[in-house]
């Protein structure tokens, strides 16, 4: 008796309604599509057709996937630039969408942010020293921000004398 469970019990249009529903929710990406179409047993034939389709219908759209991506890493979670540059390369998303993305955070937002995020760590370190600045610097580094951003940040506001 042949394996029925591995089979895709939906046609075409059934499997493309389903993906455009899976789209609505919130953005995707075609590297998520791909991962869901695959998990739903939908016929591999149908992949690409699915994705043009709803490329098409506006229903997938990769730039607009990374900028909604970085903007939601950024002020939501706290990620840096280099984190969320990360996390768009493992969806597959073309450099030139991942550069245009990043460049829709607005940079004084995003100094006063790093700002912040290094002051509160200090903070909760306990006391303004070099080891924990040291701390705080490794911190903002394991969160996706530039070394060089970082560098000019705490030299500009942590002073020791």
């Amino acid at each position: 008796m042949p394996d029925r469970s591995r089979e895709s019990l939906l046609d075409f249009g059934q499997a493309y309604r389903k993906a455009a529903d899976y789209c609505v929710v919130q953005d995707r990406c075609i590297s998520e599509i791909r991962l869901k179409l695959k998990f739903w047993n939908i016929d591999n034939s149908f992949t690409d057709d699915i994705i043009k389709k709803l490329m098409d219908e506006g229903f997938l759209d990769e730039k607009r996937f990374a900028v909604n991506y970085s903007g939601g890493k950024f002020r939501i979670k706290g990620w840096g630039k280099l984190k969320i540059a990360e996390g768009l390369r493992a969806r597959s998303i073309p450099s030139s969408h991942i550069q245009e993305a990043l460049a829709t955070i607005d940079s004084a937002e995003y100094f006063l942010f790093l700002q912040s995020l290094l002051a509160k760590k200090i903070k909760q370190l306990g006391s303004k020293t070099p080891a924990n600045l040291q701390k705080a610097i490794f911190f903002a580094a394991s969160r996706g921000f530039e070394p060089g951003l970082i560098t000019s940040v705490t030299m500009k506001t942590h002073h020791f004398t």
